[in-house]
């Protein structure tokens, strides 16, 4: 059997390493010049690679820990504690167990029980999960109440979400919730990252697959599917044509839509009622700290960016040449006008904004900046998501599907890319390979998935 895989994201590479080893020719393409997707790199000047967009990985994941320790690199990944902060009125609240939230001035003591129950509630329950015809802002006003919705919960999945939060559904935010809370142990938060970043996997993944003698193209863009008796049979693409036994999707549902539109208009406007939120990440290089939290959820107006993450109050900043690195970032709907900003003024802009929140002149201390954009960054998991995730077997023969959907209601990581890709490998007959793959307490892959095997 030869399959072609589109798309060498981490789902992309993840799956196309799962075939193989069940003894699937496996051809890998690529639009971008390098693979990897939201996984990429860039260079600082000195010291290890950091991710375009900020990256790291829980205790729970097992199914990266086995693919790990399959490449050899299981002694990258080290595990550290983590500290998190809340931005309100102007000052830092730390946020990092339920000491933080009984202490957070923000709120009243009433309004500070019922937003640290409603959290326990929703990270602990699995029900909450499959509440998707349920509001998650709508359900805070409730059982958090208005004022503890209004300091931080709105103004988070407002600034992931934009005008479209109220639509964001209870079971996405109880999966986001209880991802976190598994990693922690004894109340502190252990989290993980890859040493010299998630290049090295991208990179040992990608030699593995030249080693098994899987054909990968880069800056190789779909342009259509070859269509033989209704039956998918390949692609064109990079002005070249690909054949195969099948062909399984890994992009983003709106680009998979363009191409299966002139086969099939009713399974593009399924595909098509799937909205995504882009991503833009400010990246800098500083002499010194800013923050001395790793991951601060800014809840007060008046800023653009809604998360900041300091990646080296996480993994030292020695790793990186003694420079402290830093992210700001915002999820926006692509009619935002902040979307439409060129990034020499998302920059100049956000770190404005910055010094007024630090109270000092960072950019004096700014050895490097770069704006990093991507245009579909996540999927918006409205109201009864569940029922527009496609399912990996395709309507239309010969084509299987297994993209950024199929984590629902979990929030995308390296971790759930691989359980989708071993959901997928599953679907196209191949269950001995994907029992392979360990199966951690995340919830990706439970949609668009089939349950027997083959």
């Amino acid at each position: 059997m030869h399959v072609i895989i589109l798309g060498a994201g981490a789902t992309g590479l993840a799956a196309a390493y799962l075939l193989r080893r069940a003894g699937v020719q496996v051809t890998l393409l690529e639009s971008a010049p390098k693979p990897g997707g939201l996984l990429a790199t860039f260079s600082l000047g000195q010291g290890d690679p950091v991710e375009y967009y900020y990256h790291h990985c829980f205790t729970h994941d097992v199914e990266l820990h086995w693919l790990l320790g399959e490449l050899g690199l299981k002694d990258r990944l080290v595990y550290r504690p983590t500290t998190m902060a809340v931005y309100r009125q102007g000052r830092f609240w730390p946020f990092n167990g339920p000491r933080d939230v009984l202490r957070f001035g923000a709120l009243g003591l009433w309004d500070r029980l019922r937003l640290g129950l409603s959290g326990w509630l929703l990270s602990r329950f699995a029900s909450y999960t499959r509440q998707e015809d349920v509001s998650a802002l709508a359900w805070f006003r409730r059982w958090a109440g208005p004022k503890a919705t209004e300091a931080v919960w709105q103004p988070l999945l407002q600034g992931k979400f934009g005008t479209s939060a109220e639509r964001v559904s209870l079971a996405w935010m109880a999966g986001r919730l209880r991802q976190r809370t598994h990693s922690r142990r004894t109340g502190q938060e252990q989290l993980g990252y890859l040493r010299g970043s998630l290049q090295v996997l991208v990179d040992r993944l990608v030699e593995e697959l030249a080693a098994q003698q899987v054909n990968c193209h880069w800056k190789c863009p779909v342009e259509t599917l070859l269509i033989e008796e209704g039956r998918v049979v390949g692609v064109r693409a990079g002005g070249r044509e690909f054949r195969a036994d099948a062909v399984a999707a890994t992009m983003g549902t709106p680009i998979l839509a363009e191409l299966v539109r002139p086969l099939s208009t009713e399974y593009a406007r399924q595909l098509d009622t799937i909205e995504y939120v882009a991503a833009m990440c400010l990246v800098l290089s500083l002499r010194r700290a800013l923050t001395g939290v790793y991951w601060t959820n800014v809840t007060d107006s008046g800023y653009d960016f809604v998360g900041l993450v300091e990646h080296t109050q996480f993994v030292p900043p020695e790793w990186y040449g003694g420079r402290h690195v830093m992210y700001l970032s915002r999820y926006v709907l692509p009619e935002d006008p902040l979307w439409q900003l060129s990034d020499q003024q998302v920059q100049e802009r956000w770190l404005e904004q910055l010094e007024r929140l630090i109270g000092r002149p960072v950019r004096t201390e700014i050895e490097g900046a770069w704006v990093f954009r991507a245009r579909y960054a996540a999927s918006l998991p409205d109201l009864g998501f569940s029922r527009s995730i496609p399912a990996m077997r395709s309507p239309i023969p010969g084509l299987f599907v297994a993209g950024m959907v199929h984590i629902y209601p979990d929030e995308r990581s390296v971790n759930n890319c691989i359980r989708v890709a071993a959901e997928l490998v599953r679907t196209m007959g191949f269950a001995e390979i994907a029992n392979q793959v360990p199966r951690g307490p995340g919830l990706a892959g439970r949609y668009g998935r089939i349950e027997k095997t083959h």
